[in-house]
C-alpha cells in the first residue's frame, strides 16, 4: 500500500510538472509573438516627415522614399527626421533579436506546438506585409527589371533602368540604376508574371512582391517543421519556431521580399525528391535554384558528384551524361529568352568588383597586399575571388573525401546538412556578403535536424548577425 501511495504521488507530480512546463512554454510564446507583433507595427506605423530634395543623402532618401510611398495608404502614427527614422527602424531591428534569442533559447528542447507556431508566423506574416522595405531596393529592382521586357522590350542583361525607362515611375526608388540585372533568368521570368501590367503603382508592384514572399515564406517554415518531423517530432516545433519566427527571415524574407526565400523553398522541394530516390529530378530543381540566383551554384556540383559516389562505377558515366543533360537543358530554356552571348552574365560576374564588403574577404585581400608588396590588394576582386575560391574548393574537396565512405548510409537529413554546410564556407569566404544570403542556409540547418553539422543554428545566427555589418560598408 505505502509503495502504491508513493507510486500515484510521483505519478502526481510528474504530471503536474508536464502541466506546468506546457503552460511556460504556451506563456513564452504568447508573450514573445506579441512582442513581435509589437514591434513590427511600430515599423510599420512610422514614416519620415521632410520632403525629399536634390541634397538628400543617399542612404536616408531611399529610406524616406519607401516609408512615404507606403504610408500614402497606410496610415502613420509618428514622423520623424530622416536620420531618426533610421535610427529608430534599425532600433526596432535590434529589438526584434532581443526578443528572438531568448524566446528560442529558453525554449530549445521543450516541445511545441506547431499550431501555435504557424499561427504566430502568419501574425507576424501578415504585419510585416504592411512595414515599408526601408532597408533594401532590391525589390523595386525586380520589378524594374521585369518591365524592361514586358513593356519597354529591352534585354535586361545589357541595358539599365537609367538608359531603357529613365522616365519611370519606379526609377526614384531604385539604387542600382546603371548596371544590367544581377538576378538569374528564371527569376526575370518570375518577375515578370508578378509585375504584370503597364499602369501597376510602384506601392502595388512591391505589394505583389511581398505577398508572393509571405506565402513562400509559410510553405518554407512548413518544409522544415515537416523535415524534422519525420526523425525527431519532438524538436520539430522548435525548428519550426526557430525558422518562422527569425528576425532575418520576417525583415529580409517579407518586410523587404528578397528571393532568397524562394531559393530555400526549391531547394528543399528537391531535397524531397531526393529523399524520394529521384536524382534527376532533384539536379534539376537545384539547377532552378541556381538560376534564380547564382547564390546556390556551388551546390549543383556538390550534390551531382554525392549522387555520381553512391552509384556504382559502371553506371557513373550514363548517370554523369543525364544529370549534365539536365542541367544544361533547363538552363537553356531559362536563358534563350535574354541570351546574347557572354554579356548576359557579365552583370553576376561583375558582382565583385562592385565593392569587397566581407572582413574575411578584406583579410584575404590585405594578406595578398603584404605578400605581394601592394601590388594586389582588395582592389583586384579577380584574384580575391579565385583565392576564395581555391579555398572553398579545397575545404569541399576535404569533406567528400572525408564522407565518401559514409555516403550510403546518408539520409536526406545529412544531405540538407551538407548543403548548408557548405553555403555557409562559402558565404564566409565571398567578397560580397548580404544578410538575406544567410536565410538559404539557415532553413537548410534547421531542416537537417540533428543532423547538423559544424555550422549548427546558433553558429549561423552569429553569422547572420555579423552580416548586418554589410548594411553600413
Amino acid at each position: 500500500m505505502t509503495v502504491s501511495v508513493t507510486e500515484e504521488r510521483g505519478a502526481a507530480i510528474l504530471t503536474l510538472d508536464a502541466e506546468t512546463g506546457a503552460s511556460a512554454t504556451v506563456i513564452a510564446l504568447a508573450t514573445g509573438s506579441a512582442a513581435l507583433v509589437g514591434i513590427l507595427f511600430v515599423l510599420a506605423s512610422i514614416t519620415a516627415d521632410w520632403p525629399i530634395g536634390p541634397a538628400a543623402v543617399p542612404p536616408y532618401e531611399q529610406i524616406t522614399r519607401n516609408a512615404q510611398l507606403f504610408h500614402e495608404v497606410f496610415p502613420a502614427l509618428a514622423a520623424f527626421p530622416p536620420a531618426q527614422l533610421a535610427l529608430v527602424a534599425w532600433s526596432c531591428v535590434v529589438g526584434l533579436w532581443l526578443v528572438y534569442l531568448p524566446l528560442v533559447w529558453k525554449l530549445r528542447g521543450q516541445v511545441i506546438d506547431h499550431r501555435m507556431v504557424l499561427a504566430g508566423a502568419i501574425m507576424l506574416g501578415l504585419m510585416a506585409l504592411i512595414v515599408p522595405p526601408l532597408f533594401s531596393t532590391d525589390p523595386f529592382s525586380y520589378a524594374m527589371y521585369a518591365r524592361f521586357e514586358t513593356i519597354y522590350h529591352a534585354n535586361p542583361y545589357l541595358s539599365t533602368a537609367q538608359s531603357v525607362a529613365p522616365g519611370d515611375a519606379l526609377i526614384p526608388y531604385l539604387y542600382w540604376r546603371d548596371i544590367p540585372s544581377p538576378y538569374g533568368p528564371l527569376w526575370t521570368l518570375i518577375s515578370q508574371w508578378i509585375a504584370l501590367g503597364t499602369d501597376v503603382s510602384p506601392l502595388e508592384l512591391i505589394l505583389r512582391f511581398k505577398l508572393v514572399a509571405l506565402v513562400v515564406t509559410t510553405l518554407d517554415g512548413w518544409l522544415i517543421y515537416t523535415y524534422v518531423r519525420q526523425r525527431w517530432p519532438e524538436q520539430a516545433g522548435w525548428c519550426y519556431l526557430a525558422f518562422a519566427w527569425n528576425p532575418m527571415v520576417l525583415v529580409e524574407g517579407v518586410v523587404i521580399g528578397h528571393n532568397d526565400v524562394l531559393i530555400l523553398a526549391v531547394m528543399l522541394g528537391s531535397a524531397l525528391l531526393l529523399a524520394r530516390a529521384r536524382p534527376f529530378l532533384t539536379i534539376v530543381g537545384l539547377t532552378t535554384s541556381a538560376l534564380i540566383k547564382y547564390s546556390t551554384l556551388p551546390i549543383v556540383g556538390l550534390s551531382g558528384l554525392r549522387l555520381l559516389l553512391r552509384t556504382p562505377v559502371r553506371a557513373r558515366w550514363w548517370l554523369t551524361i543525364r544529370l549534365a543533360a539536365a542541367t544544361l537543358v533547363v538552363s537553356v530554356c531559362a536563358f534563350i529568352p535574354y541570351w546574347a552571348g557572354y554579356r548576359s552574365v557579365m552583370s553576376t560576374v561583375n558582382e565583385p568588383g562592385r565593392g569587397v564588403n566581407n572582413l574575411v574577404a578584406r583579410a584575404i585581400g590585405g594578406a595578398l597586399w603584404l605578400l605581394t608588396g601592394g601590388r594586389l590588394s582588395t582592389h583586384t576582386p579577380a584574384v580575391i575571388v579565385g583565392i576564395t575560391a581555391l579555398l572553398f574548393g579545397t575545404w569541399q574537396v576535404r569533406e567528400i573525401w572525408r564522407s565518401r565512405l559514409t555516403l550510403d548510409a546518408w539520409t536526406i537529413h545529412d544531405e540538407l546538412a551538407a548543403w548548408a554546410d557548405s553555403l555557409a564556407v562559402f558565404l564566409i569566404l565571398w567578397p560580397r556578403i548580404r544578410t538575406w544570403y544567410f536565410v538559404v542556409p539557415l532553413g537548410l540547418s534547421l531542416a537537417a535536424g540533428n543532423a547538423r553539422r559544424r555550422f549548427s543554428f546558433w553558429f549561423l545566427v552569429g553569422l547572420t548577425i555579423y552580416s548586418y555589418l554589410s548594411y553600413f560598408r
